[in-house]
Order: structure tokens, then C-alpha cells, then sequence
């Protein structure tokens, strides 16, 4: 298997397991969906014939067969026969990825759960194995009959007699010249790859522990961290992005270790929660304040787009090193867009308590009153050439800075260049480059029933909530390939949720090598 195809398989299996369940909670709530809150993360039974570290790893809980009707079925009328074609096509194009029909191939034989692994086999040749539930209600080795080429000549098929795999029959569809598919039952599962040897390791080694003591630990308690769900997702980002040379990294994941995530439904939500671990511990200071994002729940406001940030100069500031600070930092870079000026890079680059960032018609960003940290910025526009002013607006002095500039045309044109306005009250600063955003912050009031105002963990401390509206949220995942990639499959008619919700968590104890993210999307 190459790179190209490697890339786009690897694409296949991200986007099946995050945006065929975006579905699922389309338009209407899905009541009979499986639960999995409360319970941890937990794979189906036909992991065990998974190689132990594959870099990519997706198990799911509901069948596949099912799954198109099972979402159709709670749509409104004018929706639910484009949403089951659309599952279909998601479904049916990531498995041609790896030349197997669905319908042809696999529809009757699949049960209620699976598992699907890729990991490198040699010199950057990435192997795939998919194990399948088997339907008990049919006879396994007939169907495999029907769709198996026995006769062909083929040099693989000469080989695996020599294998000895069990005491079950290998069967084989010809997909090419110089390629097949190989299929066989193991009782209650069916396993499935282009390479016969692969299946005989997993027959061989399905029962061994590999994993050493400590490993194991570390495995179980990252794994206690995250709820269970339809599908789970295990991926290792540093060495994936490796094996198919892809040189651009998405939101700072190349130096990720491991990831390990879950996807739920619930109400009109898709909720995709995990964790993200790194080789390298960012150790945290036992006496490190901790300004908790649940304090100002009474300041979480109601605009489409609001972020709230815990020390933002530890992920913006010249000390900022860790891999992980850096995927925070490029992550809210991408969920302010083009919002993001060369003053709220200064603000974030300074501030050490909490920043609330509200964006209406313009942003506005609120601080802790901390005057070394505004004076820090002060020198900064200085040093910009701005000038420091004072503006009597509604009985309230902002502190306005701007310069004079001239636009280079025949009429020689005079513009006042605004780069900040700041309002100073007794506990905080409210920052803008906008005087009606300033004066309209004041007559919202912020809601106490805001989704993140939750607490779910006190094992954990958030540091970031993140809420965009629609807008926002469409330019965020337009810069998400997997994304792209999914609405071109769909011929561009994938609708972008109506909202997108994020937070991120450390732990509070003192070895967080691992952040813990939830993403909500919505429709409505």
C-alpha cells in the first residue's frame, strides 16, 4: 500500500468515525440510540485480534447494515431519504478505500460491533485488518463461498497453504491483478485483510498480553478518563502523519502521541469527547494558581461566538513549548479566523489570569486588571508609533490608541487608524478595536445555562471553552482536510453544523502529558 492511498484510507477511517455519526442526530432527537455516559471506555470483544499499538484503530457498536435506515427512520419526511443516502455513500466509499463492496462483499455476514486497525507492516507499508461480528443467522462459509474467486492463480493463495491458519478455510476475492482480499471465519468473527499473513499473526496472537505491566497501567487509566461510546477511535498522530509523509500537521497533532476518543449522540448533539496524550510532560507547578473557568460562569455569554481561555500567555508567550500549548494556541487561532489581529496576539500574549473573548459584529476581550500586563502592551503600541488618548463616551474614559496615516492617492486622504480601545473598571479591562462593540457588551446579559458551565470531572481543571456560531464554525472545519474531504465525496451538500462547542482540560494532579477534549456539534 502506498502513500497516496494510504493518506486517503487513513482520511476514510477519520471521517467515518466522526461524521457518520453527524447523522445520526440530524433534526431529530435519536431516542432509542445505545447510551454509553457514565460507562468508560471500553472496545468490543473483536479488538483481541487487533496487533497491539496500531497506529489507527476504530471500533463501532451498532451495525453497519442498519445504520442508514436506523437514521433515516427519525428524520423529518423531506429529509430522511437524503440522509440515508448520504449514510450509505459515507459509509460505502471509506470501505472501497480498501477495495471491499459493502453491499457485495460484507452486508450479509456483519454483526452488531467491529473493529478496523492499520499499522505499518515494513518500510513504511501500511497493513489493514477489519474484524466483523459474525451474523449468526446464516451460514458464514457459504456466503464467503459466493463472493470467493477458488479458482484463480495466484501466487498469495499458493502461499497461505502453508500457513496453516487454525482450522478454519481461508477464502479469497480477486480485486486486481495483482491484489485480493482475504476473508476467514474464526466462529463469532470474520476477519478480513489484503494480506493472508496478517490474519495468521492476529489468529496467533489474539490471546497474548504484549503489553508490559506498566504500559498497561497507563493504557487503563487513560482510558477510565473517557466515556464510552457508539464508535471509538484510537489513533497514534505522530506516527501516522510519518508513515504517509503528510508534512502539514492538523492543529499541531504531529507531535502527538496518542489519541483516544469516543462519539456519542445525544438530543440533536454529536458528542465527541477524549484524550490527547505526549511523550513529553509538561510539568505543572504544585503552586501554580489555578483560575477556574467555573468562577466565571456569571460572565459566559450569549453571543454566537465566545471563548473562554485560562492563562493564555502559557500558550502564547515565548516560553510556550510544549507540543500541547502549541495545539491550543493554533486552535484558538483557527476558531477566531481572521479576528485574530496583531492586538489580540499581543492580549493573549500577556495575560496570565482568565480572557473572555466575545465576537458580534466585532470581537471584544475581557482580562483581569493587571497593570504590568497592560503596560506590557502600552510599550508595545508605543513602539507601533500609536498614540495615547482619552475619549468621554456614556460617563464611562476609554483610553483610545491611534495614529495618523495618509492614504497614498491623488487626494492625498488623512485616516485615523484605531488599534485598541480599552474600558478600565475596578476589577477588569474590556479591550476592542470597536466603540459599539464596547458600548453593546454592556446590554447583554451572560447565561448561567450555558452547556460547558458544567463541572464533570473534578479530576480535571478546564482551561479552555470554546463556542462558535455557524459562521465560525464553517470556517474552522474549512480548514479541517478531513472535512473538505467528506463534502467532496458528498458532491458539496453536507450542511455545516449550526454550532460547535470545545473545551480542554488538564489534570489537577502534577504529570498532565495528557489534555481531555469534549466537541459538541449541533443543528439547532
Amino acid at each position: 500500500m502506498k502513500s497516496p492511498l494510504s493518506y486517503f484510507l487513513i482520511s476514510g477511517v477519520i471521517i467515518l468515525s466522526v461524521f457518520i455519526g453527524a447523522f445520526a442526530w440530524r433534526n431529530q432527537h435519536l431516542k432509542e440510540v445505545p447510551k454509553f455516559t457514565g460507562k468508560s471506555f471500553s472496545a468490543p470483544i473483536s479488538s483481541k485480534y487487533l496487533p497491539i499499538n496500531a497506529d489507527l484503530v476504530l471500533h463501532w457498536k451498532i451495525n453497519p447494515n442498519l445504520l442508514p435506515e436506523y437514521i433515516g427512520n427519525y428524520q423529518d419526511k423531506a429529509s430522511k431519504n437524503i440522509t440515508n443516502k448520504q449514510v450509505k455513500l459515507i459509509r460505502d466509499s471509506s470501505l472501497k478505500l480498501i477495495s471491499i463492496d459493502f453491499t457485495k462483499d460484507i452486508a450479509k455476514f456483519t454483526g452488531g460491533y467491529g473493529s478496523f486497525a492499520i499499522f505499518e507492516m515494513d518500510k513504511k507499508v501500511l497493513g489493514w485488518l477489519m474484524v466483523l461480528e459474525a451474523n449468526q443467522d446464516i451460514n458464514i462459509d457459504e456466503q464467503l463461498e459466493l463472493i470467493s474467486d477458488p479458482d484463480i492463480i495466484d501466487k498469495n493463495i499458493t502461499s497461505t497453504k502453508k500457513l496453516n491458519i487454525s482450522k478454519s478455510k481461508l477464502f479469497s476475492k480477486k480485486i486486481n491483478s495483482n491484489q485480493s482480499i482475504y476473508f476467514l471465519n474464526d466462529k463469532e468473527h470474520i476477519l478480513i485483510s489484503s494480506n493472508p499473513k496478517i490474519i495468521k499473526s492476529s489468529i496467533d496472537s489474539k490471546s497474548s498480553e504484549i503489553l508490559n505491566t506498566k504500559e498497561k497501567y497507563k493504557k487503563i487509566q487513560i482510558e477510565e478518563k473517557v466515556n464510552d461510546g457508539i464508535l471509538l477511535l484510537e489513533i497514534s498522530p505522530k506516527n501516522i502523519l510519518n508513515l504517509i509523509d503528510q508534512k502539514e500537521d492538523l492543529l499541531r497533532l504531529d507531535k502527538t502521541e496518542n489519541l483516544l476518543s469516543s462519539i456519542n449522540i445525544e438530543n440533536k448533539k454529536l458528542i465527541l469527547e477524549g484524550i490527547v496524550t505526549y511523550d513529553i510532560r509538561n510539568k505543572r507547578q504544585i503552586n501554580e494558581l489555578n483560575y477556574n473557568l467555573m468562577n466565571m460562569e456569571k460572565e459566559f455569554n450569549i453571543y454566537d461566538n465566545s471563548i473562554l481561555i485560562n492563562n493564555p500567555k502559557k500558550y502564547f508567550g515565548d516560553n510556550s513549548s510544549h507540543p500541547s500549548q502549541k495545539l491550543i494556541s493554533s486552535l484558538l487561532q483557527k476558531s477566531m479566523a481572521d479576528d485574530y489581529s496583531k492586538l489580540i496576539r499581543l492580549i493573549l500574549e500577556n495575560t496570565q489570569g482568565n480572557l473572555i473573548w466575545v465576537k458580534d459584529e466585532e470581537w471584544v476581550a475581557m482580562t483581569k486588571k493587571d497593570d504590568k500586563e497592560k503596560k506590557a502592551i502600552n510599550d508595545v503600541l508605543k513602539k507601533d508609533k500609536f498614540l495615547n488618548s482619552k475619549l468621554e463616551f456614556r460617563d464611562k474614559d476609554l483610553e483610545v490608541w491611534s495614529k495618523i496615516t495618509t492614504n497614498k492617492n491623488d487626494k492625498y486622504e488623512i485616516n485615523e487608524n484605531i488599534e485598541a480601545i480599552i474600558e478600565e473598571s475596578e476589577d477588569k479591562y474590556i479591550w476592542s478595536k470597536n466603540l459599539s462593540s464596547i458600548s453593546n457588551l454592556n446590554n447583554k446579559l451572560y447565561s448561567k445555562d450555558n452547556e460547558y458551565a458544567e463541572n464533570e470531572n473534578n479530576d480535571f481543571d478546564d482551561i479552555i471553552r470554546i463556542h462558535l456560531g455557524q459562521e465560525k464554525t464553517e470556517m474552522l472545519l474549512n480548514n479541517f482536510y478531513p472535512y473538505i474531504l467528506l463534502r467532496t465525496m458528498l458532491g458539496n451538500q453536507l450542511n455545516f453544523p449550526k454550532r460547535i462547542d470545545i473545551s480542554a482540560s488538564i489534570p489537577t494532579i502534577n504529570y498532565p502529558n495528557y489534555i481531555k477534549f469534549k466537541i459538541k456539534l449541533k443543528t439547532s
